[in-house]
């Protein structure tokens, strides 16, 4: 199904929640609408299924208007946050509901069931309650009522909030596996920016009712289009002190009221004597380094300015008090409307992106 809204808005008692919002989404897409919370997601879902009504603006399923239409005859399967299963049935009769709503014979509704849990993993579990079921295994069920009537638009509202961080991962893989395989148009809410980078096809990034950007997760990382997007999405730093930049562009170019962002991982350090030489660094100190995992976060001291940045775990660990040379590889210049991306020219990259990938956009020099 394809999806196209056209200056959506709804207000709750003179409150605007969703500001005229236009968005299109294609046939078979995951789509991440993320954003903080109260910036206007679930609603969004609301609207697109019917719990709500618009306070103007236009829904339209391929092609056809369906704002006006009520939620039974838009084609939505819909899981809720909470899973919202009936808890005096099986897992069976749960996933049997929608079918029985609408009206399929036994026969066909108990193969649509069967299909369903070989789908989701649980046809040992089909006679059992909710309430003896794992937090995963209940999300699981959810997601198979949602499909039983074979929907063309399925909605998912923060679908993995209630599940611990190990099997969220799991769940998250296998749902993304799932609707590529069912091709079934999907858009699911989430504040988690990992999960929807993980999950989608396209973000749409929502920022008090508004649209900041829709993208891809790597055109949304790499080149956001307001500096809420570069500041939701990934750590950055704000540059403060402008004489950081000073020798590697002009400070003429940074207009009155233009804001300048760094991503920690477009931060290099290495002790002084490996970086000095390169004329391109920048004179710092160590204040902490915390172990992330996959890397060290270190927060540094430049002149006046405050960093956090990124470093291997490959690489020599640093401590406290360590003197370093600091190289800031690329930049974002948001100057009114407009994002500047800066690179440094001085030095090759030597900055591991082996999880991203170069995006064709025109980029800038510092130099």
């Amino acid at each position: 199904m394809q999806i196209e809204v056209k200056q959506l808005s709804k207000s709750f008692d003179r409150t605007s929640v969703v500001s005229d919002v236009h968005f299109s989404i294609r046939k078979g897409q995951l789509i991440g609408l993320l954003g903080p919370s109260g910036g206007g997601k679930t609603t969004i879902l609301r609207l697109l299924a019917g719990l709500e009504t618009p306070s103007s603006g236009e829904i339209y399923f391929d092609g056809q208007r369906v704002d006006r239409l009520p939620p039974q005859d838009r084609g939505i399967g819909f899981v809720f946050q909470n899973y919202a299963l009936f808890k005096h049935m099986t897992v069976s009769e749960n996933i049997e509901f929608g079918l029985r709503v609408q009206k399929k014979s036994r026969a066909e509704a108990a193969a649509r069931v069967q299909e369903l849990l070989e789908l989701i993993g649980l046809q040992e579990l089909a006679k059992r309650y909710p309430h003896q079921l794992s937090g995963g295994q209940r999300q699981r069920v959810a997601f198979a009522r949602a499909l039983a009537p074979a929907p063309q638009l399925l909605l998912l509202d923060e679908p993995f909030s209630a599940i611990d961080a190990k099997v969220r991962k799991e769940l998250r893989d296998w749902l993304r596996d799932m609707i590529t395989q069912l091709g079934v148009t999907s858009i699911f809410v989430t504040h988690d920016q990992e999960e929807a980078m993980a999950v989608a096809d396209e973000i749409i990034v929502f920022n008090r009712g508004r649209i900041e950007q829709q993208g891809t997760p790597w055109e949304i990382f790499r080149h956001p289009a307001t500096p809420f997007v570069a500041s939701f999405i990934g750590d950055t730093n704000a540059i403060e002190d402008l004489s950081l930049l000073e020798h590697l562009v002009s400070l003429d170019r940074i207009e009155a009221g233009s804001k300048v962002l760094v991503r920690p991982e477009s931060i290099e350090i290495d002790r002084q004597q490996e970086l000095a030489a390169t004329g391109a660094a920048l004179l710092g100190v160590v204040r902490n380094v915390q172990f992330r995992g996959s890397y060290w976060q270190v927060e540094l001291q430049v002149g006046s300015q405050q960093l956090l940045a990124q470093r291997p775990l490959e690489q020599e660990p640093l401590r406290p008090g360590d003197q370093v040379s600091v190289i800031l590889h690329r930049a974002h210049l948001f100057a009114g409307t407009e994002n500047i991306i800066l690179e440094n020219s001085k030095r090759e990259h030597r900055l591991n992106e082996h999880s991203l990938k170069e995006h064709s956009l025109k980029e800038h020099s510092f130099a």
